[in-house]
């Protein structure tokens, strides 16, 4: 059975290849959204994995995601 604790890493990370972006980039793009950080801080939210969906979320809107069709 996949770990569903690695999903929204995954998405993300697939999400910032999909659209030729780097980490700086996503960083950049989350501070509208009220998230400050830095490249090193965003790596080590994502290597721990435990960020909540509301985090997720203004990832996502900060990559341009529109729909997020999610098969578990």
């Amino acid at each position: 059975m996949e770990n569903i604790d690695d999903l929204p890493k995954r998405l993300i990370k697939s999400e910032l290849q999909r659209r030729g972006l780097k980490v700086k980039d996503l960083v950049e793009r989350l501070k509208p959204y009220g998230e400050d950080l830095t490249e090193l801080s965003f790596n080590n939210k994502m290597s721990r994995g435990g960020f909540n969906a509301v985090f997720f979320l203004k990832c996502m809107k900060a990559l341009g995601v529109k729909n997020l069709n999610l098969e578990i």
